[in-house]
């Protein structure tokens, strides 16, 4: 019996780990890239003898990526070096006022009590509550698939979940352990890599300062481009075509059961909620290299754009 085949689109993080998964499951799988790099915003530049990251530039949460890599028998260590920065990073509030954050706790303790007398203790508090939160986190809510809120019909969670702070705002929570200015910021920062603000977030997000401060700030020895080189090695070994350089503005797919996934910034639109219509429906024609024939047309597109995985099964 063939393979069923699959075309992912785009080779960001999410696209190369969805198309290694899928040819680790016996698909077909073809991974079409736009422009001449894989990587997606992790892009690189290089000039004049010099390297550049173009996207991210932080290495955090390193458990999750050797969980990644686990799935398929491997190791980070099996594509790249890391290297644990100290000091982790340096952080500039004006002119001569400059906080260097240490790696290891001891040294940040010391850090706290010189802005704040008697905040390490408040520290080693937050950072348990925090670390509680991630142990929760990740193993109870960041792997399930959330097709459905019966994944989360159990006891025990429930239990955790009153220990998560989820009606209480960041803000208030680092308020609450912290009076120095500075050290407020430092514990409220890491938010924004979640493109929110200390005051709307939920006080569950603690478990970033866990991430930040604790499992510390790592850097892959011969950039960030590293990572996409692994994740792009992983795929190939799984049998993964990827196709730089493809024109997909006109594409358009037949499919007899479309699977189609979306990440959008912005979850709630006119545009999102159609769509969700057209993938529930169980013979389309969809989205944008050529495939086959017609495409089907949607509307004008927002500013946002789309991210999206065309899965074509035969």
């Amino acid at each position: 019996m063939p393979k069923k085949k699959v075309v992912v689109i785009g080779s960001g993080f999410a696209g190369l780990s969805a198309a290694t998964n899928l040819a680790h499951k016996g698909y077909q799988v073809t991974l079409l890239e736009k422009n001449a790099q894989f990587g997606g915003r992790a892009r690189v530049m290089e000039s004049q003898g010099f390297r550049f990251d173009m996207g991210p530039s932080w290495y955090w949460m390193p458990d999750v990526f050797e969980a990644y890599f686990a799935q398929f028998g491997k190791k980070v260590s099996d594509y790249y070096h890391l290297h644990r920065l100290d000091p982790g990073y340096t952080v500039f509030f004006g002119k001569d006022d400059v906080m260097t954050v240490p790696a290891q706790m001891p040294e940040i303790e010391q850090m706290f009590e010189y802005y704040e007398p008697g905040s390490a203790k408040k520290l080693r508090s937050f950072m348990t509550q925090a670390g509680e939160k991630y142990q929760i986190g990740m193993r109870d809510l960041v792997y399930k698939p959330n097709r459905s809120v019966l994944e989360y019909a159990s006891v025990s969670l429930l239990r955790n979940m009153l220990k998560m702070d989820v009606f209480q705002s960041m803000r208030s929570h680092v308020y609450a352990h912290f009076k120095e200015p500075r050290l407020r910021k430092l514990m409220e920062f890491p938010v924004l890599f979640l493109g929110a603000t200390p005051q709307n977030t939920p006080a569950l997000y603690s478990l970033m300062n866990y991430a930040d401060l604790s499992l510390g700030t790592w850097y892959p020895m011969g950039g960030m481009g590293e990572i996409v080189k692994a994740f792009v090695a992983l795929a190939e070994e799984k049998g993964v075509e990827l196709i730089p350089n493809a024109d997909y503005s006109l594409l358009s797919v037949r499919v007899l059961m479309p699977h189609v996934f979306i990440r959008r910034k912005r979850p709630t639109t006119p545009m999102s909620w159609l769509l969700r219509a057209i993938t529930t429906t169980s013979s389309k024609r969809f989205c944008p290299p050529r495939i086959d024939s017609t495409a089907l047309l949607t509307g004008k597109t927002e500013p946002w754009h789309l991210r999206v995985f065309c899965f074509i099964l035969d």
